[in-house]
């Protein structure tokens, strides 16, 4: 059997939503607590923010993982935010290589700015993932 691209780009669609709730599961589940790792060029982690559970939605037109913003904790090694690693409950990588930038910028997560000092708080604006 071969299938139209129409009926191709369908199946496509509804097998998105399944792997998005799943991904999304995977944050919101088990006993410990998911975190973002906001790090330098250098892959030096400046600041951990941690996830409250009830983490985000998922937007079911759009295909997305919008997490709920904002959050914020306090920056442990200042630095320029270049990029990030995202932790789900058991401790294991769930992402990395997230981008990051500023409010401005086209970052998956977005920052209040990312030029982070210690002893300060970073604020995570936005983070929404394509699905």
């Amino acid at each position: 059997m071969q299938l139209s691209p129409a009926h191709e780009a369908a199946r496509a669609a509804a097998a998105r939503l399944p792997a998005l709730q799943a991904s999304l599961d995977l944050l919101d589940a088990g006993a410990g607590q998911a975190r973002i790792d906001i790090c330098d060029a250098l892959d030096v982690v400046l600041v951990s923010i941690p996830i409250a559970e009830g983490v985000g939605t998922l937007n079911t037109e759009l295909f997305q993982i919008a997490l709920t913003v904002p959050i914020e904790s306090q920056i442990a090694t200042g630095g320029t935010a270049d990029h990030a690693v995202i932790y789900d409950n058991t401790n294991a990588v769930w992402a990395e290589g997230v981008t990051v930038s500023d409010e401005a910028g086209s970052g998956e997560i977005k920052l209040a700015t990312t030029a982070l000092q210690a002893g300060a708080f970073c604020r995570l604006t936005s983070a929404v993932f394509q699905g």
